[in-house]
């Protein structure tokens, strides 16, 4: 019988979940000043973001092993003094190198929050406990890249760019306190599994082998990726256009609160129509919400209006690919569960990685670039989904009885 989650444990765990995102967002607002300050063009300043990212999808693959041979509490702890040591360290870097080599040790220890609390929920409820868990502290997550970076705004434009690093600071060692005192080891001795590379590395090949993993996985990869490409460019759109720091932080609140609404539309539709029927509608939105941030970068006369519109559109479709798509690539190989999620994982913080970094070498910040590279890719994801659904149905049955049972 395994037990219940109090409030406390409840607060850590949404500490932790949000804290990779904080990290993330929480500065975008101030991404102009920080680049004055190190002397930084905006494509190096988006290299940070992308850097971070990296060491996130990284990591993912590292945590997971470890932490079931070694235990949930003392691994975590490590991580988190990685991320609040960082995090000081930014707060007190000089130059744009230090401050990479730190927002890489950054994504490394946040990375720690994220994937062990995932695993010590799963030490503490059953599937159906855990379903309900998540389904509480999901609006707290899916709201924080909208709170972050309106956090990020207020403190950047009334206390400089160096504020958004010491409120992080703050909410680590926050964080690292309860992490001591309210944290039970929830992985006991006797269930710990040796560390095995060799198994661990066939078991990896395996699932990067097998079609379907990847052609589910292709889902929320091009979701995140074309998410971040406007997230990292959205700054300079936004600064282009008219909008002050504080302004550019309030406008993600739209992004967030249409992608809680698309995942609670996406759980809804899902139960009456099923879970493939459901990815094709929410691909199909995502796609319009790409073609027509495309299209209003050229033809509109209100262009904050309808890039914030359009990409909301497109925020909208990612509340149903990112949950489905995640839960479909996983469960088209129940067997490897656990490692099919940390290749998930990275895979899919990788994908934004790599749109982060290059999405600025591609568009050199102009605005209507930047609208044609986001429609194409995503008119290229859609049609590699479209490709693929031959493999989907024969996975269908098996991969919504997955789903179901999340």
């Amino acid at each position: 019988m395994k037990n219940k989650v109090s409030f406390i444990l409840a607060l850590l765990i949404c500490f932790l979940s949000l804290g990779g995102l904080i990290s993330t967002d929480i500065f975008l607002p101030a991404l102009k000043s920080m680049g004055e300050f190190y002397d930084a063009t905006p494509q190096d300043m988006q290299s940070s973001i992308a850097i971070f990212l990296l060491g996130i999808s990284i990591a993912q693959l590292i945590y997971g092993p470890i932490t079931d041979s070694l235990g949930r509490k003392k691994v975590l702890l490590f991580g988190l003094l990685v991320w609040f040591l960082s995090t000081v360290g930014v707060y007190l870097s000089q130059d744009f190198r230090s401050l990479m080599i730190l927002r890489l040790l950054q994504g490394i220890g946040a990375c720690a929050g994220i994937t062990i609390s995932r695993a010590i929920i799963s030490d503490l409820l059953d599937k159906e406990s855990a379903g309900l868990f998540y389904l509480t502290i999901f609006p707290f997550v899916g709201m924080s890249p909208a709170i972050a970076p309106m956090i990020g705004g207020v403190l950047s434009d009334n206390f400089g760019w160096k504020s958004c690093f010491l409120f992080l600071t703050i909410f680590i060692f926050v964080t690292i306190i309860l992490s001591l005192f309210v944290l039970k080891e929830t992985l006991p001795k006797e269930k710990r599994i040796p560390f095995n590379f060799k198994s661990l590395s066939l078991n990896t090949v395996k699932v990067l082998k097998f079609g379907p993993f990847l052609y589910y996985s292709a889902i929320p990869c091009f979701a995140y990726a074309i998410y971040f490409a406007y997230i990292v460019e959205s700054p300079f759109i936004l600064t282009s256009l008219g909008l002050g720091g504080e302004l550019v932080g309030y406008s993600y609140f739209t992004l967030s609160l249409t992608y809680v609404l698309g995942n609670i539309t996406a759980k809804k539709l899902a139960k009456k129509q099923g879970v493939n029927a459901t990815i094709d509608l929410g691909y199909k939105i995502f796609f319009i919400g790409g073609l027509l941030f495309g299209l209003q970068t050229y033809i509109s006369p209100f262009p904050v209006f309808t890039s914030i519109l359009t990409i909301s559109i497109l925020t909208f479709g990612n509340g149903f690919l990112l949950p489905l798509g995640t839960a479909s690539a996983i469960g088209s190989v129940p067997d490897l569960s656990g490692i099919a999620s940390g290749i998930m994982g990275c895979m899919q913080i990788g994908s934004a990685a790599a749109s982060s970094y290059f999405i600025g070498i591609l568009s050199n910040h102009d605005n209507l670039k930047t609208g044609v590279i986001i429609a194409i890719s995503s008119f290229i994801g859609i049609t590699i989904y479209t490709l693929g659904k031959k493999e989907e149905k024969k996975f269908s049955s098996a991969i919504n009885k997955g789903v179901q049972n999340e």
